[in-house]
């Protein structure tokens, strides 16, 4: 597709659409291994995270899940997949917001409603600019 404007009006236009493919389609019995396709459940999550707690190796979960599932081919997922799960779990155990919540010793039963962070950047960004953004980083 190639678009260009028209100098008089500042317009977008469509001067040239091919409507064929310039490559080979993907054979479909790999469709499911693009990452539009994946997904690790919510149950497979919880399944990973009990086995790897009582110390199992991602190689070994996926090789259990794939069992169960009757072969690699109709898992939803790949062992990739799986550890960038991992990945995610542990930045978010490190990340400002946990680290607060431990410093505090808030529990399960116990809800913090407000916080406000400032760090020194942001005070430094305050005396220059005088602004303030606010975000809610807890809206879905």
């Amino acid at each position: 597709m190639r678009i260009k404007r028209k100098a008089e009006s500042n317009n977008w236009y469509v001067c040239r659409f091919v409507d064929e493919h310039n490559h080979d389609l993907l054979p479909a019995k790999f469709v499911s291994y693009l990452p539009a396709y994946r997904k690790l459940s919510d149950v497979d999550r919880a399944h990973m995270d009990s086995l790897r707690q009582v110390g199992i190796s991602i190689p070994k979960i996926y090789e259990s899940i794939t069992a169960q599932a009757g072969g690699f081919n109709l898992v939803t997922f790949t062992k990739r997949d799986m550890y960038n799960v991992v990945r995610r779990q542990r930045a978010m155990q490190s990340s400002d917001v946990n680290a607060v919540l431990r410093y505090f010793n808030v529990g399960t039963e116990q809800n913090m409603c407000d916080l406000f962070w400032s760090d020194g950047r942001s005070q430094d960004d305050y005396k220059i600019f005088g602004d303030v953004l606010a975000f809610d980083a807890t809206y879905g």
